[in-house]
Formats: C-alpha cells, structure tokens, sequence
C-alpha cells in the first residue's frame, strides 16, 4: 500500500483552469511540439510511479542507510529497483539531451509532476538530485573538454552529482570555508578538506559521481569572492585507457538524523588516504559562487517542491482519516447519551484544521506557480521573434524574487500542515501507524537545507530588493497583481469584499519595505534583521491570497453552469477555502507590517547573561576550571 496521496483533480486545475497552461504555452514554441491529451496522460502515469515511490516511503525510514565497514554506503533496497524505473522511464521525459537551454516541458508541468515525485518519497529523490542542475551548469560555465567528458553521462543518469559547500565550522557562512586545492600538472589540483551534510553523497546507484566542491586555491583569501568550483568525481576518468580510478574520495560518517533517513547524508573527506584530483569548472578560479547560483537556485525551488509534496499528501491523508474516524458526539448533542457517534470531520475544530491545511497546500502551489508560471512564459517570450527584452527580463527578475520566498515560506507553512495532520489523526498519528509523523520528520530539514530560512530573507531583502532602494522587482510583483485586481471579476459580493483586503496586504508589503530601508539608512542594520523573515512571510501571504482568490473567482463562475455533484463540491471548496484564508490567515501579513512599522519598539535586542542558562553540574564546573 502506498503512503503517498494525490489529487490529480486539483493538479489539472492548477495547470488547465487557474494557469491555462494548455492555452497559453502548449500551443505555440517552444512547447508547441505536445498537446494537453499527452501531458493529462504524463500526468496520470506520473501518479502511478509516485504511488510506487510512495509503497517504500515508510519501509525506506526505517532501514535507513548504513556506512559499512569497506566504506561503501548501504542505502534502502527497494531503492535500486526504483532508480532502475526512475531513468528507464522519466529520465528522457523530465531531462534535456540538447545543448539548449530551452526545457523540455514548461516549468508550470514539471512543477507538477516533481510535486508528486518528491511528496511520495523525497529521500529517493535526493539521489541524483542535482543532476540536472549539474548538467546546465556544464551547459552554461563547463570548457568543450568538461562537457565531452561529463555531460552525456550526466544526462543519462549513469553518473550523478552532488553540491558540497557545508563544513563543520562553516555552515551558512561560506566566508569560513577551508578546503583547499593545490596545482598539480596539467590544469589539475589536489583537494584537500572535508565536507558535511551532502546529501545523497556516497551510493551505487550510478557507476560515479561528480562532486562540485566550493574551496580555495592556495593563494586566495578568506572570502565568499574567493571561492573556487572544483570538479571532483568519486573515480577519476582516465581518458586513455577510459577506466574509472580511484580518487580517494571517503565517507568517514553518516549522522543519526530526525528525517529523510533513506538519504546518505554524508561526511566526506577529500585527500586524505591520497591524492583527490579535481579540475575547475570552466577553468576559472575565484568565480565559483557566481557559476553555481543556477545550481542554488534550482535546489531552492525542489526544497519548496519537497515541502509542498509532503504537506499536500499529509493533508489528503488526513481528509481521509477525518471522513472515516467516528469520535464523540455533535457538539449540541454531547449530553445524549443516545446520540450517535459522528466522523470526526463533523467537528467544528476539526473542519478548522483540514480549512487551515487546505488553504496553505493550495496557497503554497499557487505561490510555487507564480514562480514556474514566470519562468514559463519568460521562455515563450524567448522563443518568438522579435525578442521583447522588456518583457523577458520582468519574467526573469519575478523568477529571482519568488526564489528565496518559495524556498522559506513553503517550507515553514509544510511544517505547520504536517504538525496539523499529525493532530487530526489523534495519537495514532504520532505512531508509524500513519505517514503524516514520518512526513513531519521529512518536511522539517527543508527549513534548514540550501540556506536556512532566515538567509532566504536576508538574500531577499537585502540582495533581491537593495534594502527598498532597488524596488524595480518590488514593481514588478504589483503590476502583475494589479493587472488581477483591476480585471473584469463577475463574482458575488462575498468574493468582491476580498480584492480590497488584497490590495492592503500588497500596500503593507511596500510600507514595510520602505520602512526597512529608511532605519538601514539610518544605520540600523542590525535592528531590522530581526524582521526580514516577516517581511518575507508577508509577500508568502500575500501572494497566496492572490492565488486563493483567483482561483476562488473561476470557481463561483463555474458554479453557475450545471455541474456534476462532485465537480460542483470542488469549486465550492475553492470558494470556502478563500473564505477561511482572508479571515484567518491574511491578517497575518498586516499584524507583521504593524510590528515593523514600530520597528524601534518592537526589536529587542538580549544578551547571553539575559537569557535563561543550565545550572551546571559539577563536571562542568571542573571542566571550566581545566
């Protein structure tokens, strides 16, 4: 039985009713080449692997991966058949063998089907997960020689890749990064160092893997500018006898981990039983942060798909759950004892909580779709001729600022949707009885991974938006939503009273910005770091309660037409789901711009003596004196 859950129906109206993807993409270049039939039908077998996927989700949990004594790494079993399916049957379908930079598939529809990949079994997929990424990076930055000797391997899956930047002494400060690399002849270094926390790093799923490691040639100073891409592949490739050598490449430790424990979170360490010899990417030294932000980029993205995937099943689960569990009596008959017992999805609370789940599932798809819908369209306009470079650079920039707001808000809301399905369920859900616990445990590394949440908003706020000085993405972002809010809505009065809360948070979005900029002017940098992540929430919000809202105005529309009774229950839901969003949840964004508007009052700046601390025992007390 499969752990995984999805609603195909929702997924179709993501792609056909709210982006109308199949109108405005699929027929003209350069995804003019399939039809809406075939991609319904991509989807449909996109749900049938996921839901194999999702049948190894628990049973990979618990087997977790092993670092045995030869130093191989053991990873789930079911697996390496699933691997085997995974590049027989979507590798092609999912990937690009052409030197193009143009994708397959608009990003709008390989949002969708990832969403289901990665909700059904995220730590499967961390295998190989940046391999795409890897492949246009060797595309973009990767010397003639790089790519003959790396790309058609990569594109066909029998070698992966995997990012390595973390250290135990650097985490998110790469300023504090000390793996080094030293010439050697030919163009090639030896690297020196160790990494952590590389996820899927050490497996037999492909015959080799190309590490891209952030490090420092020996003559370079401590500083993010100063970092270099070094290409360092598990076995080296000896071009004349095309034999794969060893490379001294060792993983030294797997660490015990609260989650996604079928992915090989390894230590790696590099030269240090011999010499690991790398090459640079694109032969350029000092340039590697630069050359990877499309690899960062992308991992942002797939960290929000992740969560999304996970919360989305962990809500259907709970649904579920909700219709079939009976528990008490209705509320106004719970001194009857003849009163019959009713599913607990009769439960005014518990209709809460399935409402809660639902708008933030649905706000955070349509928020992932804003950024894969601008990406779309920034490659249709890419392929028509005249170029409209105006039009082209707005998509792109609107790419860059939903990134950072993806990656972090997505992953907070997925946590609070999982932490809500594990209280629908009741105590059962805190047992494996059920995914949603082991779900939770999944979808809270994310928060964490690829830049925590809180750099998420210092990279918006600061590098995205300049501090408010640089408002032109800001500007962006407000005429698309103008554009909805300004358009033709026959809707109800109920619906109608939404645009002008809408329209609030968008404002308070752009006060509290300026807000920010006037106190960093006024040099209270550190003041305002304290509010960054609200901001960010605030644009999460806000931008969720467009979708929410539009999708609610197609909905009321379509109620108006003779409807089925299960298609006319989904668009009320719509409705109802805008609804409990816009009391509930949108006011959120103004009690944050309330909060930085009193910035000066509001911060509060402690100290270590300040703050509660453990007594300490008296081995401690020895060891201090020691």
């Amino acid at each position: 039985m499969s752990a995984y859950k999805v609603s195909l129906r929702e997924l179709r109206f993501f792609l056909w009713e709210l982006h109308k993807t199949d109108q405005l993409f699929l027929g003209q270049p350069p995804f003019n080449d399939k039809d809406r039939a075939y991609y319904d039908g991509l989807l449909e077998r996109a749900r049938e692997f996921a839901y194999e996927l999702g049948k190894a989700y628990q049973a990979s949990d618990r087997q977790e991966c092993r670092l045995l004594e030869n130093g191989e790494v053991e990873i789930p079993k079911e697996f390496h058949g699933l691997w085997h399916r995974y590049k027989e049957e979507w590798i092609k379908v999912l990937g690009n063998d052409s030197e193009s930079q143009q994708p397959v598939m608009p990003p709008l529809i390989r949002q969708a089907i990832q969403e289901m990949f990665m909700g059904a079994n995220p730590a499967f997929m961390t295998y190989g997960g940046f391999t795409f990424p890897a492949i246009k990076l060797f595309k973009l930055h990767g010397t003639a020689a790089q790519k003959a000797l790396y790309l058609r391997k990569l594109q066909r899956y029998d070698w992966d890749a995997c990012f390595c930047a973390t250290e135990l002494q650097a985490g998110s400060d790469l300023t504090a990064v000390s793996t080094s690399a030293t010439p050697l002849e030919n163009g090639e270094y030896a690297v020196s160092g160790e990494k952590v926390y590389i996820s899927a790093g050490m497996h037999t799923l492909t015959e080799n893997t190309v590490y891209f490691v952030l490090g420092r040639l020996n003559n370079t100073t401590s500083t993010s500018y100063s970092l270099s891409c070094l290409l360092v592949p598990r076995y080296w490739p000896n071009q004349e006898t095309g034999e794969l050598e060893e490379n001294h490449v060792e993983c030294i430790s797997l660490p015990r981990k609260m989650g996604l424990k079928g992915c090989a979170n390894t230590q790696l360490a590099f030269g240090r039983s011999g010499t690991t010899r790398a090459v640079l990417l694109g032969d350029r030294k000092n340039a590697g942060l630069l050359q990877l932000v499309p690899l960062m980029n992308q991992a942002r993205m797939s960290t929000a798909i992740i969560g999304l995937g996970l919360a989305s099943s962990a809500y259907l689960h709970s649904v579920e759950f909700a219709n079939k569990r009976h528990q008490g009596r209705a509320i106004e008959r719970t001194s009857d004892a003849t009163a019959p017992r009713v599913p607990i999805i009769e439960h005014g609370d518990v209709q809460r909580m399935l409402l809660e789940m639902k708008a933030r599932v649905e706000g955070c798809r349509g928020l992932l779709g804003k950024l894969t819908g601008a990406s779309t369209q920034a490659f249709a306009l890419e392929a028509q001729s005249p170029l409209d470079e105006v039009q082209i650079e707005k998509y792109r920039k609107l790419v860059q600022l939903f990134t950072p707001v993806c990656k972090a808000f997505v992953s907070d809301q997925a946590w609070k949707i999982c932490e809500l399905a594990i209280q629908v369920h009741g105590g059962i859900g805190y047992t494996d009885a059920y995914p949603v616990e082991q779900n939770a445990r999944d979808v809270k590394i994310l928060s964490i991974w690829e830049g925590t949440n809180y750099i998420q908003a210092q990279d918006l706020v600061r590098d995205k938006l300049g501090f408010g000085r640089n408002s032109r993405l800001i500007r962006y972002l407000r005429e698309e939503l103008d554009a909805f809010l300004s358009g033709e809505m026959d809707v109800d009065a109920e619906l109608q009273d939404k645009f002008p809360l809408l329209e609030n948070a968008m404002n308070a979005v752009e006060q509290s910005l300026a807000h920010i900029g006037e106190h960093v002017r006024a040099g209270r940098m550190h003041e305002t770091s304290q509010f960054y992540t609200r901001f960010l929430e605030m644009i999460g919000l806000t931008v969720s309660g467009w979708v929410l809202l539009e999708s609610a105005c197609l909905a009321q529309r379509k109620l108006r037409q003779a409807l089925s009774a299960p298609e006319a229950a989904f668009y009320r839901g719509k409705v109802k789901t805008a609804q409990y969003f816009f009391c509930n949840i949108l006011p959120t964004a103004i009690q944050h711009a309330q909060a930085i508007e009193q910035l000066l009052s509001a911060t509060c700046s402690i100290s270590i003596d300040e703050l509660a601390q453990a007594d300490l025992h008296e081995s401690d007390n020895n060891l201090a004196a020691a």
